[in-house]
């Protein structure tokens, strides 16, 4: 399962709360397969979980990721790092 830092917590709240997608809302990742082994990440703001995502729940911050991406994503931390007036997602090995 993915893990969030502190700050990806704090953004992903803040980012929710400040949108109008209602309050079983959150920060839905969606995974594509590129080809060449490698996966495409989609990062958008979902009223509810889709059929068949997983809900991750960490103080007070929520995601909803897709088959894809929880199997991309699954032993990975999610942290964010704030430039000016935009956020960027990293994903970081969880430690053992």
């Amino acid at each position: 399962m993915i893990a969030m830092t502190e700050q990806a917590v704090e953004v992903i709240r803040s980012i929710v709360q400040e949108s109008e997608i209602g309050p079983a809302g959150g920060l839905r990742i969606s995974g594509s397969n590129e080809g060449n082994g490698d996966a495409a990440l989609e990062f958008e703001l979902a009223a509810e979980p889709a059929a068949g995502d997983e809900v991750v729940r960490e103080r007070g911050a929520v995601v909803f990721l897709d088959e894809a991406a929880a199997a991309v994503l699954a032993g990975k931390t999610l942290d964010v790092h704030s430039h000016g007036d935009h956020f960027h997602f990293s994903l970081d090995e969880q430690d053992s």
